[in-house]
């Protein structure tokens, strides 16, 4: 997919991911939008739209795997709220793409942020209050959230490469071995 530019390119890039195509979360993060006085309205409600519409069928998916799912023990639990939050991920990408306008990204993340502790509170209140595994169900409740995302940082050098391409960053995450 091609890198959004105009509001064309963004409407049809936002379609696809409103459809549940993840591909074009690359695209929407590094295309870049002038918006005017004829287009930034439609832009927001656009991508507001596309937004509403991907969170809806996160939380259908979420309830249908409740359903789906024969949950009879804790770790079927967790299991089934692991993959609900790995599932956030293409939303969380998307509300973090650098393509998007600074003010509306964190109105996404504000809501987005409410939405999932929304979930977590509706899900602590329903679990038993009394029980062996009242404790355990919280604890596991307690790693629902948002999954981290990180940004790859790329600091430019004179050269126009980058220092993690040239390895003179070293990464918290990988070792370096000097001989």
């Amino acid at each position: 997919m091609t890198v959004p530019t105009t509001y064309s390119d963004w409407v049809t890039v936002l379609e696809h991911f409103g459809n549940g195509d993840d591909t074009v979360l690359t695209a929407i993060n590094e295309g870049h939008f002038v918006l005017d006085a004829g287009t930034a309205q439609r832009f927001y409600t656009r991508v507001e739209e596309v937004y509403k519409k991907r969170k809806q069928n996160w939380l259908d998916k979420f309830q249908r795997s409740f359903q789906m799912q024969n949950i009879k023990t804790d770790d079927d639990f967790g299991i089934a709220l692991r993959n609900g939050k790995q599932n956030l991920l293409p939303l969380s990408k998307f509300i973090l793409s650098k393509g998007l306008p600074e003010d509306l990204r964190k109105a996404l993340q504000k809501d987005l942020d409410d939405f999932v502790a929304e979930i977590k509170k509706s899900l602590k209140d329903n679990v038993s209050k009394t029980g062996n595994g009242r404790e355990k169900m919280l604890v596991i409740l307690n790693t629902f959230g948002l999954p981290e995302i990180q940004q790859e940082e790329q600091v430019p050098t004179a050269s126009g490469n980058n220092l993690n391409e040239e390895n003179n960053i070293i990464s918290p995450t990988i070792r370096k071995i000097i001989f």
